[in-house]
């Protein structure tokens, strides 16, 4: 197609020569100058024009471009436990799982980090590629394993010997190309001396003393009504018994 020039306001200091050493011009290019409706031996100001075919083209290249990539890229989703409480000297195992699009392979990789909560320096803790990689030096050296399974797409980790310097937020990052982590899962760890119980597992236990109580009281009114009906049945027979024994005795008396 012909190109479709985009042309600047004309600058009165540049003029063109004369008309005739303007024959045989060559014509415009991706950036060409011409003079639009000149006037015959006179000096005319000159437009800047360039052709906007080779703009169009590159950005549409452009556009679609990122477009394809975009469309083949998708994300990996992690999961993890959020905010969780162990006990000082105990282990604990920092559960963490993804999902993606693609099959895990020898590409795939994991890696967690830690922050401590007071802000200090963050480290790495954990590394997997084909195989777990701990921690050589740091605070975890030696206290922290693998306890996941990559195959199942679990790839939690356990924290030994817990300390309370152990305080602090757990990163779980996980690569499987060509997917790629949109976000990083975190597990914020609260060391205590003392494991403290949730809301729910306080309300499961008043529930289930509440019922466990009731089933009691109910057991022991069906206990005492049945003793209270032997004890009748009981008496009923040794008030039929005494009377047989004194119809006996009347009997022999009359005999």
């Amino acid at each position: 197609p012909p190109p479709i020039p985009l042309c600047w306001a004309p600058d009165p200091r540049l003029v063109l020569p004369p008309a005739g050493s303007r024959s045989g011009s060559r014509p415009l290019s991706s950036a060409s100058t011409f003079t639009l409706h000149p006037e015959e031996n006179k000096p005319q100001p000159r437009w800047i024009c360039v052709s906007m075919w080779p703009h169009i083209l590159s950005w549409t290249v452009l556009v679609a471009a990122i477009l394809a990539g975009i469309g083949n890229v998708a994300g990996v989703h992690v999961y993890t436990g959020g905010n969780v409480e162990a006990r000082n000297g105990t282990e604990y195992r920092l559960k963490c799982t993804f999902q993606s699009t693609h099959p895990v392979g020898k590409r795939t990789s994991v890696t967690w980090s830690f922050r401590p909560e007071n802000g200090g320096t963050e480290e790495v803790v954990m590394y997997y590629q084909e195989q777990p990689y701990a921690a050589a030096t740091g605070r975890f050296k030696g206290r922290v394993v693998w306890s996941g399974n990559i195959w199942k797409k679990d790839v939690s980790i356990t924290v030994t010997d817990l300390r309370f310097t152990d305080n602090g937020t757990f990163m779980c990052s996980v690569l499987n190309p060509p997917d790629v982590d949109l976000i990083v899962g975190e597990v914020r760890l609260a060391v205590v001396e003392k494991v403290t119980y949730s809301e729910m597992l306080i309300l499961g236990i008043v529930i289930g003393g509440a019922t466990g109580l009731v089933v009691l009281i109910v057991i022991c009114m069906v206990t005492v009504q049945l003793c209270r009906r032997r004890r009748e049945d009981l008496s009923v027979e040794d008030v039929e018994e005494d009377l047989r024994r004194e119809e006996r005795v009347y009997e022999s008396k009359d005999g």
